[in-house]
């Protein structure tokens, strides 16, 4: 046999491997893949074609992205007002209080599927059982800092006529410090995460579910569902992630933080625009006759090997945001509790940050006990 034919039967050989490799990975992705591996590697007409609105967020033109307005997932859900919960009504009904959670995944509830297990659901509860007349909204999304909530609350949260904003931030507005060089930490957070392009088709080899499913699994690209690929791509001056993966890897330090270590990055771009989104956030309720209660972030140190809360360098970060959360509430006049010291326990909390239904609970009874001396 010529060396001419042993190549083509080789390389037919080989088209044969692939494709029957692709069919049974398609065969695996559709049929018998549990929920969160399709999530993973499936692609952007598959989770559309199983789910529908499969995607939590959606590109915003004033926040960058947001929650999708309808969404559902087993008990997840999302109002028409782009909220996780059950519906409500932009006219506030009449002899209501209407409170609203503000924050990132740590007030949407990340750490649960039920939103009736999240904070501010229980918080209604809580207050509707001791005879108030509340009503307690979830403006919460995960990914959000500061500055994205000052812009909500002014764009949208303002038009629901709240009497009274609950805010909770702390470590989405610390990821955002760590980029380098220092010229790149701006307060639009630009040199953390940028978008340049309106949309951006999937390569040839990601259209591939094999080709998709090993390039997800090495880390090459993110998963077609991936927050990432709504709020913005990673420029060069941006660590956060490369922070992430290197402390999973247990290879932390390398590349640019054996030059410049994470303690460094925090120092030098310390809490100043998380300090004037308050600043601003505060100022615009006030002028428009809302009352802000300020909480301080909680964690739990017993999650040390998690990439970012479990490093002291970002523990230390988070402490001083709660500084100036405290500073803040003694200067502007605000509510404050102090959450922090009072929720460190490890079965409070899914990975350190995000809470468990129990955690959630003994939050929502915290916040509960402040709002019944004054409702």
């Amino acid at each position: 046999m010529s060396r001419r034919r042993k190549l083509g039967y080789a390389l037919l050989a080989l088209a044969l491997a692939l494709l029957l490799a692709e069919l049974a990975t398609k065969a695996w992705l559709l049929l018998l893949a549990d929920e969160a591996s399709f999530r993973r590697f499936a692609s952007l007409s598959q989770l559309r074609a199983r789910y529908g609105a499969f995607d939590r967020f959606e590109a915003h033109r004033h926040l960058g992205f947001a929650l999708a307005p309808g969404f559902r997932s087993g008990p997840n859900r999302h109002n028409a007002l782009g909220m996780r919960g059950d519906e409500v009504a932009v006219r506030k009904p009449a002899g209501t209080v209407r409170i609203v959670c503000c924050g990132g995944s740590t007030t949407y509830g990340e750490g649960v599927l039920d939103p009736r297990e999240t904070v501010p659901f229980l918080l209604q509860t809580g207050l509707r059982d001791a005879g108030a007349a509340v009503e307690v909204l979830n403006a919460g999304c995960p990914g959000w800092t500061t500055l994205e909530t000052r812009i909500n609350f002014e764009t949208r949260l303002l038009d629901l006529a709240p009497d009274w904003i609950v805010v909770y931030h702390g470590i989405n507005d610390v990821l955002p410090r760590i980029v380098w060089p220092p010229d790149a930490f701006r307060g639009d957070v630009s040199g953390w995460l940028e978008r340049r392009e309106w949309f951006r088709e999937a390569s040839l080899l990601e259209r591939s579910d094999l080709g998709r499913l090993l390039l997800v699994a090495t880390g090459r690209i993110e998963p077609h569902g991936s927050l990432l690929r709504v709020i913005g791509d990673v420029p060069p001056t941006s660590h956060t992630f490369l922070f992430r993966t290197q402390r999973m890897a247990g290879t932390y330090p390398e590349g640019v933080f054996r030059d410049v270590p994470v303690e460094r990055m925090l120092e030098a771009n310390d809490a100043r625009y998380f300090r004037r989104n308050l600043e601003s956030l505060i100022a615009a309720a006030k002028a428009h006759g809302v009352e802000v209660l300020l909480t301080t972030f909680a964690y739990s140190r017993e999650f040390g090997h998690r990439p970012y809360i479990g490093h002291p360098a970002v523990q230390r970060a988070i402490d001083g945001t709660n500084a100036i959360v405290r500073e803040l509430a003694a200067q502007r006049g605000t509510g404050l509790v102090d959450l922090a010291p009072e929720l460190t326990e490890r079965a409070l909390f899914t990975d350190g940050v995000h809470f468990t239904a129990a955690g959630n609970a003994r939050r929502a009874e915290l916040l509960r006990a402040w709002f019944a001396e004054r409702l």
